[in-house]
């Protein structure tokens, strides 16, 4: 196993440093840092000046570009107050804007009757090449949401003015920019759900990781980075996607010992259900 393959506990500024200078290369860079909303991950990362909010965040995505293969991604949550500085720096770093996508959810609350509730999070997608990059259409596709316009066949014009008929693919609808997924809130999410104040829901991740994650004869098998890597969500996503035959290897960066040792604690677990045989 990679040295740096698995949870790393420590600075991610430094274990970038070290990633880059050892040649590291991520098909996939997945992470949801801080937002800057004054969280308490039991550190100050969270409780920045603007200034410093937009100096650091710059400067890492100056290295994520750095440890990305050439066709490689960076999924990148943030905040709608804040995802603007984030852009830009994606932009400043030499990275290629594909799109902002929404997280949705409806099981949302809000803490403040003097303004909308909060029922979604922007993610953006910046590829390291102008025209190359991996979206794996058919492995997110949705249900169509009606089956009556499934009946019957649907013509349109073809470039070459040819009449053409559109039938539905038997694995769903293209999945769209604004991705539904409740967040972990309440009794049924009670099992899945840490101590962590942001933790994604498992749902959420796994998809993306099968939209972004480079594949090889139906096998998921591209290197994945987290540089905030938090309770651990990403690399329990990874494991259980390997468990069902894929190959997919993954880096977790976290600072605090404290959720270093709950991702542990998860990945344990996890091979606890699946038997000593597996």
């Amino acid at each position: 196993m990679n040295q740096f393959e698995g949870i790393i506990c420590g600075d991610m500024d430094i274990v970038l440093d070290d990633l880059i200078r050892q040649g590291e290369k991520y098909d996939l860079i997945l992470t949801d840092p801080p937002y800057n909303i004054n969280k308490d991950f039991g550190n100050d990362s969270d409780k920045l000046s603007i200034e410093d909010f937009v100096e650091k965040s710059s400067e890492r995505i100056r290295k994520l570009k750095e440890v990305l293969t050439p066709t490689g991604s960076i999924i990148w949550f943030g905040i709608h107050d804040y995802i603007c500085y984030i852009q830009i720096a994606m932009y400043n770093a030499g990275l290629y804007y594909r799109r902002l996508n929404i997280w949705h959810y409806e099981n949302g609350f809000s803490r403040s009757q003097k303004e909308p509730a909060t029922h979604y999070e922007p993610f953006l997608w910046f590829s390291n090449h102008p025209k190359k990059w991996t979206y794996n259409v058919d492995e997110v596709r949705v249900p169509y949401k009606s089956t009556e316009r499934l009946k019957s066949p649907v013509k349109y014009k073809g470039k070459d003015g040819s009449t053409k008929i559109w039938q539905p693919n038997p694995k769903g609808s293209m999945r769209g920019d604004v991705w539904d997924f409740p967040t972990l809130a309440g009794k049924r999410f009670e099992k899945e759900k840490t101590e962590h104040p942001t933790q994604k829901p498992e749902s959420l991740i796994t998809e993306l990781i099968k939209a972004f994650c480079p594949m090889q004869d139906g096998i998921f098998n591209g290197r994945i980075l987290d540089p905030f890597h938090g309770s651990g969500t990403l690399g329990v996503c990874c494991e259980k996607l390997n468990a069902a035959g894929n190959k997919i290897t993954w880096t977790g960066i976290e600072l605090e010992q404290r959720w270093c040792d709950i991702a542990n604690a998860r990945l344990e677990a996890l091979k606890d259900t699946r038997g000593d045989d597996e």
